[in-house]
């Protein structure tokens, strides 16, 4: 193990620790989120787990873990996202080469994924702020999952003992900061659920909802277009219950006629009813 990741897991372990006996707890509330998706059974997804409220001071930890049921889903990878581009990683590696790209860590344990961002450095410009995509998921659903079932994603603290060797386990979500004086600060945390519902073949089409998160946006509009476009560089793309959501026209094809579909009826210039087959 790398001396950054023991450096993190220490640093976490700490502060989760000294979580409860805090003499002084951050007043503000940082919300923990995770975005929905659709997708059918042997299909790829993708959900991001977001972080907003972070106050001005940042947040130099965070550890907690993301509850899924597996017996519907497969996790097979978690990348950080645009609010961990802080510069702490390429920072830490000015200063050590080998602690290079270790601000973040992940990992699969039964049905939790743990996840873990940390930096030593004090600077609190390398630090989380504001608010943004933390991570974003991917996985699989599971072949002999059925159609409709809903898999939960829940934010819940990581599943482990306080101290090595003890029989006190953690029972904290940890996004936080340590002070000038090296005294620990764990901002209150609200959660919000996010699903993965499995699709089937049979399944009517919510028409306009390309990403499948449950809304029609002008995110499903981007996304489109780029997918109509061939940006090589789209990631996700749409998933075979998403094309079909994006068939607005109703005719077996997917071009610029659907985009302006959806386009028209966020402008409200067309009815929910109006996309889609007509009767």
């Amino acid at each position: 193990m790398k001396a950054k990741k023991l450096i993190a897991s220490l640093l976490a372990m700490s502060m989760t620790a000294a979580a409860a006996g805090l003499a002084v707890q951050a007043a503000d509330t940082v919300t923990i989120s995770v975005g929905n998706a659709t997708a059918a059974a042997g299909e790829t997804f993708t959900v991001d787990v977001s972080l907003s409220g972070i106050p001005a001071t940042g947040a130099c930890a965070v550890d907690f873990a993301v509850e899924f049921d597996s017996s519907l889903v497969t996790i097979t990878d978690v990348t950080t996202g645009a609010l961990c581009d802080t510069g702490a990683a390429s920072a830490e590696g000015n200063i050590n080469a080998d602690l290079a790209d270790t601000t973040f860590d992940w990992n699969v344990a039964d049905n939790l994924v743990c996840l873990t961002w940390t930096t030593g450095l004090l600077d609190s410009n390398y630090w989380l702020k504001d608010s943004g995509v933390f991570v974003t998921i991917t996985g699989t659903v599971n072949a002999d999952a059925t159609a409709g079932s809903k898999a939960a994603f829940n934010i819940v603290p990581v599943d482990r003992e306080v101290l090595p060797g003890s029989t006190t386990m953690n029972q904290e979500i940890l996004v936080g900061y340590v002070d000038d004086s090296l005294v620990d600060h764990n901002y209150t945390t609200a959660t919000k659920t996010g699903y993965v519902t499995v699709a089937g073949a049979g399944d009517d089409a919510v028409y306009g909802d390309v990403n499948c998160d449950g809304e029609v946006t002008i995110a499903d509009v981007v996304m489109l277009s780029r997918y109509v476009a061939e940006d090589t560089e789209l990631n996700p793309v749409p998933s075979e219950q998403g094309l079909k959501n994006a068939d607005c026209e109703s005719n077996g094809n997917i071009d610029s006629g659907d985009i302006t579909a959806i386009a028209r009826y966020l402008a409200h210039l067309i009815e929910a009813d109006q996309l889609g087959p007509q009767a």
